[in-house]
């Protein structure tokens, strides 16, 4: 977990600004690794909008240990977070860095670990469901949503090498706010525009082809979960496979939850 600062304030225990990288170990070799990735002059990462928030500082990093506090650490940063993204600016998102577990290996490994992650942190989230994202993973318009807050999840592993938009240094799971796409629907200038700049690079960053799964929030037959968690090849998809998600909010009566 990150050290704790002189100040109670809880916006300096687990957020960094990109240019206040930790000096220290394995966070120091994640971010510094990341920050580099994302700003090459001769790879040109194809997340236009992830490299803007790292060139102006409107991106938060956290470090996520191993461990029984790795999930109560996530669903703090990610708390605080989400009470101060708006602030940060339309292109914001929160990176998390992991330290590495033995028991984490394979590419499968990291997907179940992946899954276990948000589904954790969703059954420990309290608040009230955001308006307009549907409860049901198999709608075009449901979001992972935390703090009544709707996020697209991005996964990446060390176990990526073909789809290498997916590859990092370390297991590194990024959160980026709804409200950062609101400009960028398909049909309009902008979104349009930048939808042909991150395809072509893309398409010239991996070496395997462009994923069909990707496509835009709310379209007829997107689904969101499955961008996610890529794999590293564009394998058959199961048309049975469901969200490993159980949508489910909590009870604030103290009863059980009911599914939704």
């Amino acid at each position: 977990m990150t050290s704790q600062p002189e100040t109670s304030d809880l916006r300096t225990t687990f957020l960094h600004h990109p240019h206040d990288i930790p000096s220290d170990g394995w966070r120091h070799d994640a971010a510094t690794a990341f920050t580099e990735r994302m700003l090459s002059d001769s790879a040109l990462f194809p997340c236009i909008f992830g490299v803007t928030a790292v060139r102006k500082g409107t991106v938060r990093y956290s470090f996520i240990p191993a461990g029984e506090s790795r999930v109560s650490t996530l669903a703090a940063a990610l708390t605080e977070f989400t009470q101060i993204a708006r602030s940060l600016g339309t292109r914001t998102s929160l990176v998390c860095f992991f330290d590495f577990e033995d028991d984490v290996q394979t590419l499968d490994d990291y997907r179940q670990h992946f899954w276990a992650l948000l589904a954790e942190l969703h059954a420990g989230d309290t608040s009230e469901w955001p308006p307009g994202i549907s409860d049901n993973p198999a709608d075009p318009t449901w979001e992972f949503s935390f703090n009544s807050t709707p996020l697209f999840v991005v996964a990446n592993t060390p176990r990526h090498s073909e789809r290498r938009s997916r590859q990092s240094r370390y297991f590194t799971v990024t959160f980026q706010p709804r409200f950062v796409f609101d400009d960028l629907k398909a049909g309009t200038p902008t979104g349009d525009k930048a939808r042909v700049v991150i395809r072509r690079r893309l398409d010239n960053y991996d070496t395997v082809g462009r994923t069909p799964l990707l496509g835009s929030f709310g379209d007829p037959g997107n689904v969101e979960w499955r961008q996610y968690f890529l794999d590293d090849e564009n394998a058959p998809l199961d048309p049975a496979a469901s969200c490993p998600i159980t949508h489910a909010r909590p009870d604030r009566s103290g009863g059980d939850a009911d599914p939704a």
